[in-house]
């Protein structure tokens, strides 16, 4: 059974097209930019009708609005279409210039409209059923064009032998980035939620870009799997799920012993080899040593980013927020290369050891 959150994504995907530009775009441009970056034309087709139907929902609430689309085959019942119910859920978390940008350019708003116009009021208004001229395309097979991450990451994790029992709780959210035409750009933050860990959620986020959706949000999604998926089936959620996939050393750290659960180095920007960052992460894990860390497991990543020997990135978060100290040390480090372009992302779990 398809669920909404497996369109997800695919809302993002449709809201962005809807939003680009200064003046909101006409329907064949907002088709042309979906279908240009993979989006199958029955799934373009449901965002360009649906997005606008839920922003309306959101925007002027004390409408009695129609349970039902009328087409020439039928009625369809908007809750029973997967794409509604995803863009309605998205809509309830939408700032209010996206709500209007996408809200008023649907027939629906026109006859509210109208009707005001015609001396309604807003508090007693019905409106009636909307009607598509042509009956809409049959649902195709698959994720439409636009890969729902959640579903990659449930499968991943699934193919590691990860129990997702009433403990273990995951997310996968994509946003998209303004990017130049025929280009996609994608960002996914994967999340999971354990209580093992010292806060509520790790979050690890990749980014991707490709010419289609499927293409940016798959890099993304490898990028997770190369550097972060491993320590977290490894060092959380299942130990032995990864067997040769992550570096394990013990760790002294005053409250408590530790062992760090690392994933490989990932490079970027480069073709040229990158020496490792070991030496850079012992200095940072010795100046954690005068962190309070609680007997939870606790995430560490580092991305620095280099242009010509020069920093232009440094991120060192703990436990999801930046890290000052780590970040001071990682200024002060050399750059891996004098020339060009490189990028270092690290990423480890601390894991509490009794003895």
């Amino acid at each position: 059974m398809v669920e909404s959150e497996d369109f997800a994504a695919a809302v993002e995907v449709g809201i962005a097209a809807l939003c680009a530009g200064e003046e909101p775009p006409s329907d064949e441009e907002t088709w042309n930019r979906l279908t240009g970056a993979g989006v199958e034309p029955w799934l373009a087709e449901r965002l360009l009708i649906f997005l606008p139907m839920a922003y309306i929902r959101r925007l002027l609430p004390g409408v009695l609005y129609p349970e039902t689309l009328t087409t020439p085959g039928g009625r369809v019942k908007l809750l029973a279409e997967p794409v509604f119910t995803a863009a309605l859920d998205r809509a309830q978390r939408a700032g209010r210039a996206e709500i209007e940008r996408i809200a008023l350019r649907g027939a629906e708003f026109d006859a509210i409209n109208n009707a005001l116009h015609a001396g309604s009021e807003l508090s007693d208004l019905t409106l009636g059923e909307s009607s598509l001229a042509g009956d809409l395309s049959p649902v195709g097979e698959g994720d439409g064009g636009v890969p729902s991450p959640r579903a990659v990451f449930v499968e991943l994790l699934r193919a590691h032998g990860v129990p997702l029992d009433g403990e273990t709780r995951v997310s996968a959210e994509l946003y998209v980035h303004p990017a130049p035409d025929g280009l996609a750009m994608a960002q996914v933050d994967f999340a999971v939620s354990h209580p093992a860990l010292a806060q509520p959620w790790l979050v690890e986020s990749f980014a991707g870009h490709g010419t289609t959706w499927r293409e940016a949000i798959g890099r993304a999604v490898r990028m997770f799997e190369l550097g972060a998926l491993h320590p977290i089936a490894e060092g959380l959620l299942r130990p032995g799920a990864a067997p040769g996939q992550v570096e394990r050393q013990r760790y002294e750290h005053p409250g408590g012993p530790f062992e760090v659960v690392l994933g490989p180095q990932i490079n970027l920007f480069t073709d040229l080899q990158v020496p490792p960052a070991a030496p850079l992460l012992d200095r940072l894990l010795d100046a954690l040593r005068a962190e309070p860390l609680t007997r939870k497991v606790h995430g560490l990543r580092l991305f620095v980013a280099y242009h010509d020997g020069l920093l232009q990135t440094n991120e060192v978060l703990l436990d999801n927020a930046p890290w000052p100290t780590g970040e001071t040390i990682a200024a002060h480090a050399d750059a891996p290369l004098p020339d060009g372009n490189v990028a270092i992302r690290l990423f480890a779990l601390l894991v509490p050891r009794s003895s």
